[in-house]
C-alpha cells in the first residue's frame, strides 16, 4: 500500500498535481492533526509572506509620495501621472506576472512536501521561461502608455508626463520577476525572514535613490521612475550574496542546473495552473485601478485622481494582508498534499478561513 501511494505521489509530482479528493482515497490511516500546531505552522508564514507582500506594493506608494512633495508649479499633475502610469503598470503587468507566477505556489509546494526536490527546479526554470514570454507584450503596453491613456480620456498633460516614467519602469519589470520566482519557490520550502530583509533594503534603495535623483538632479520627476527601477533590481542582486552565504538552500532545488527541455515539458501545467492565479489577482487589482481611470475622467480630474490615489494605496494595502493569509494557506495545503496528509491538508484550509 505504502509503495502504491509513492508511486501516485511520484506520478502526480512529475505529471500534474494532486488534490485532497485524490489522497482521501487512499490514505486512510493519517492520524489526525492537532490544529495548534497547524495553526503554528500556518502563521509562521502568514506573518513574512504578509510582509513581504506589503513591500512589494510599497513602492508605488512611495513613488506617489515622492512626486507629492516635488517643489514644482503643478503638483498635481505630477502626482496623476505617477499615479495613473503605476495604475497603467499595475494592471497590464504586475498582476499578470504575479498572477502568473503563483502556479509555484501549488506545483513547488507538492514537490517540497514529496521530497522530489530536484522537481522545484525544473518548475522554477518553466516559470523563467513562461514570464519572459509574457513579458514582451506587458513591456510594449507600458511603451505606449500616453496613446493608451489619452485614448481612455485622461488629462492631457498628466498623459503626456506619463509617458516616459512609465518607460522608465520597465527596466525593472525583468528583476521584479526572477525575484518573485526565487520568492516563490523560498517560501514553498518556509524559507521567507531573508526575503522581509531583502525586501526592506529593496524599498530602502527604492525611496533613497528616487528622492536624490529628483530632487538633486537633472532628472526630476523622472528620477522617482529611475529609483523604483533601481529597487527592482537590487532584489534578485541580493540574493545572490544570501546564496554565497547559505548555499544548501540553493543547492536543494537547484540540483542538475539548466534542463530547457524538461522545464519546456511542465509548460502547458504552469500556464493551466497559473492563468486561473493570473485571473484572480487582475480581477482584484483591476477593481482598484478602474477606479483611477473614473477618477481620471472628472469634471475636476487632477484633484480628484490625486485624492483617490491615497485611498486606493491604503486599500491595497489592507488587501495585502487578506492576499498574505491566502499564499500562506496555499503553500502549507501544497506542502501538506505533497506529504500525502490530506487530513492536515484540509485542516490548513479551514483555519485559513
Amino acid at each position: 500500500m505504502d509503495e502504491q501511494l509513492i508511486s501516485k505521489r511520484t506520478s502526480g509530482i512529475n505529471e500534474s498535481f494532486v488534490t485532497v479528493e485524490e489522497l482521501q482515497i487512499e490514505q486512510q490511516d493519517e492520524p489526525n492533526p492537532h490544529w495548534k500546531g497547524e495553526l503554528r505552522d500556518l502563521f509562521k508564514l502568514v506573518l513574512p509572506v504578509t510582509g513581504t507582500t506589503v513591500l512589494e506594493f510599497l513602492p508605488g506608494f512611495v513613488s506617489i509620495l515622492l512626486a507629492g512633495n516635488m517643489d514644482v508649479p503643478d503638483t498635481q499633475h505630477y502626482v496623476d501621472a505617477a499615479t495613473i502610469s503605476i495604475m497603467l503598470l499595475n494592471v497590464t503587468a504586475l498582476s499578470l506576472g504575479l498572477g502568473l507566477a503563483s502556479a509555484l505556489d501549488t506545483l513547488c509546494s507538492q514537490a517540497y512536501g514529496a521530497k522530489q526536490f530536484e522537481k522545484i527546479g525544473i518548475y522554477f526554470q518553466t516559470g523563467v521561461l513562461s514570464l519572459s514570454v509574457a513579458l514582451v507584450p506587458m513591456v510594449v503596453v507600458n511603451s505606449f502608455a500616453e496613446p493608451i491613456l489619452n485614448a481612455l480620456g485622461q488629462h492631457a498633460e498628466v498623459t503626456h508626463l506619463s509617458r516616459d516614467f512609465s518607460r522608465l519602469m520597465l527596466p525593472g519589470l525583468p528583476f521584479l520577476f526572477l525575484y518573485e520566482l526565487v520568492r516563490k519557490v523560498m517560501q514553498t520550502q518556509n524559507i521567507v525572514k531573508p526575503l522581509v530583509i531583502i525586501a526592506v533594503i529593496g524599498n530602502i534603495v527604492n525611496f533613497v535613490t528616487g528622492y536624490v535623483l529628483a530632487y538633486h538632479t537633472s532628472l526630476g520627476f523622472n528620477g522617482i521612475a529611475v529609483g523604483r527601477t533601481l529597487g527592482n533590481v537590487t532584489l534578485p542582486l541580493l540574493l545572490v550574496p544570501y546564496f554565497m552565504w547559505k548555499p544548501e538552500q540553493l543547492r536543494q532545488w537547484w540540483c542538475s542546473g539548466w534542463n530547457l527541455k524538461q522545464a519546456m515539458h511542465h509548460i502547458g501545467l504552469f500556464w493551466r495552473i497559473g492563468s486561473s492565479g493570473m485571473v484572480m489577482m487582475s480581477v482584484e487589482v483591476w477593481a482598484f485601478e478602474i477606479l483611477s481611470i473614473m477618477a481620471g475622467v472628472l469634471p475636476n480630474s487632477v484633484v480628484a485622481l490625486a485624492t483617490h490615489s491615497v485611498l486606493m494605496n491604503v486599500n491595497v494595502m489592507l488587501w495585502t494582508v487578506f492576499y498574505g493569509i491566502a499564499v500562506a494557506a496555499s503553500i502549507r495545503v501544497g506542502n501538506c498534499l505533497g506529504a500525502n496528509q490530506p487530513k492536515k491538508a484540509k485542516m490548513a484550509r479551514n483555519l485559513a478561513l
